[in-house]
């Protein structure tokens, strides 16, 4: 089906099956982020790490205080997305193809 895509298309892309690598999921993952809502709550939360970065002086110099990245995505069974379709969103389907089910939206 990825190779049915034609690059410049929107579409939708359905977590079917769940990824059998770490390889693939990460994949998926990096598809399914750039979503528009997966985007925005991505800059959500990276305003809320930078307003509770709190370092604090050790050793003269200023020391952790960052928040941990919370993932919104984990390419887990029927997780889905529409991102538009570009030359390399096209070669990354191709490579998991098995996974995801693609339909034009």
């Amino acid at each position: 089906m990825a190779t049915t895509v034609t690059p410049g298309s929107t579409i939708t892309v359905k977590v079917v099956k769940t990824p059998t690598n770490i390889a693939a999921a990460k994949t998926i993952v990096r598809l399914l982020s750039k979503d528009k809502a997966v985007m925005a709550e991505n800059k959500r939360q990276r305003q809320i790490r930078k307003r509770l970065y709190a370092p604090a002086p050790r050793g003269g110099r200023t020391y952790g205080g960052y928040v941990v990245k919370q993932h919104p995505l984990d390419g887990k069974l029927g997780e889905q997305g529409t991102i538009f379709a570009s030359l390399e969103v096209c070669t990354a389907l191709k490579s998991v193809e098995r996974f995801v089910e693609i339909t034009t939206a």
